[in-house]
């Protein structure tokens, strides 16, 4: 049966066909994942929307700290107004309170109760409805000549549900330039828009943040810099070669459970001193057995070695390891990154290592993996086995389960 979703690209998103359509919301993610900064990336998501939705404003509300909703970026057509973005002029709105002066949730504002409720909410004529305060918004028409009827309101949601701004919609036009309500069936549109948006933005904020974290490792080198050239003058470069070769697994060409279990134990001892997460990866390939059986355990080296270069290919901060622990098992070391982070790793690691072929031996080989995920902030009587048995159990409840997916230890 046709969907709502696909009757309302059929009918009125710019009179295209529905695989238009539906190519440009992919054309819309793609560009969206490749912004490199999350005022241009915020941009181009308001501008993305206005156009799908043929809306005259919008603009996008980000969650603060404070328990309040602040205007990240403000576009209006008809009073040629355009506030934040990457080269635009700050925002001069005030932020919206998530709660009222006596600490109860704010539902009054349309904005405010889309955060907290995390649903989507569409308004016809605010001049007409009393179910929300609008008189702020009816001052701002007094002011400056506007009419503001019409309002579509959609939460940015993280990987985990967690609200993270608004995307709001106002005025929907049809083609004569007068103002309508929104149809219902763009709902779904703007919704998975908003989907891609958040992902884009919670992507971009996960970068940032890594960058931060490797900013802070890189500070932490250049001071140790004298220190750690004093110990390698004493070093021969013969020795510095031999020291490198016992660390490196001589099928996959990556780091042995040696060099594991040393950075492990270094890692451990420095979130145990200044307190921040540290997270565990266990891989395992499924049915790996079969691989060996069916093509020979020369393939079955060959796709072994494949496989570990495109999980390090993954990873990409230089503080992330990932090892052979054992046959087909391999291990990530992710310091600094918390539970539903490291989930959200994995995850992107098992999808990416299914979509792959890997040539082994002349053959075409395609694996799936399963993942088990522990983490932690080490304290004085937790042992770094302890976390190593964790994701261990992770795993075998992520193949005891169905394989080719992960589990997070304690969910």
């Amino acid at each position: 049966m046709e969907s709502q979703c696909q009757r309302y690209i059929k009918r009125n998103v710019n009179n295209k066909t529905e695989s238009d359509a539906y190519q440009r919301l992919i054309q819309i993610g793609l560009a969206l994942s490749a912004e490199k900064e999350i005022d241009s990336l915020l941009e181009h998501i308001l501008y993305e929307a206005k156009a799908l939705a043929n809306a005259d404003a919008g603009s996008v509300y980000l969650k603060t700290d404070n328990d309040t909703l602040r205007f990240a970026i403000i576009f209006n057509d008809s009073l040629s107004i355009t506030q934040g973005g990457k080269n635009s002029n700050p925002v001069l709105f005030p932020e919206v309170e998530l709660l009222t002066e006596d600490g109860e949730p704010n539902m009054a504002n349309i904005a405010s109760r889309g955060a907290i409720l995390g649903e989507t909410i569409i308004v016809d004529d605010i001049y007409e409805s009393d179910e929300f305060d609008f008189s702020g918004t009816r001052k701002f028409d007094e002011l400056t000549g506007y009419r503001s009827v019409s309002f579509l309101s959609v939460p940015l949601k993280t990987f985990s549900g967690e609200v993270m701004g608004i995307l709001q919609l106002l005025n929907a036009m049809n083609e004569e330039g007068e103002v309508i309500p929104f149809p219902k069936e763009l709902r779904p549109i703007i919704e998975a828009l908003s989907s891609q948006a958040s992902v884009a933005m919670e992507n971009r904020y996960l970068i940032d943040e890594q960058d931060e974290l490797k900013r802070q490792l890189e500070n932490e080198v250049e001071n140790r810099t004298e220190e750690l050239k004093n110990a390698l003058s004493e070093l021969s470069a013969a020795h510095i070669d031999l020291k490198v070769l016992t660390t490196i697994d001589a099928v996959t060409g990556i780091r042995n459970r040696k060099y594991f279990d040393d950075v492990f134990d270094q890692e451990w001892r420095r979130a145990l001193r200044q307190q921040y997460d540290i997270s565990l990866l266990m891989l395992d390939i499924d049915h790996f057995k079969k691989v060996n059986d069916t093509y020979g355990h020369l393939a079955g080296d060959e796709c072994l070695r494949e496989v570990a270069r495109a999980i390090d290919g993954m990873l990409n901060r230089t503080s992330d390891v990932v090892a052979r622990y054992g046959g087909e098992e391999f291990i990530i070391i992710l310091p600094y990154v918390t539970a539903e982070k490291a989930r959200h790793v994995a995850d992107q690691i098992r999808s990416e290592l299914a979509d792959l072929v890997f040539t082994a031996d002349s053959h075409e080989i395609g694996v799936t993996v399963s993942i088990g995920v522990s983490s932690i902030v080490p304290v004085e009587d937790s042992m770094p086995r302890d976390l190593i048995s964790q994701s261990d159990e992770a795993l075998y409840k992520a193949k005891s389960t169905g394989r080719n997916r992960v589990c997070l230890f304690g969910d």
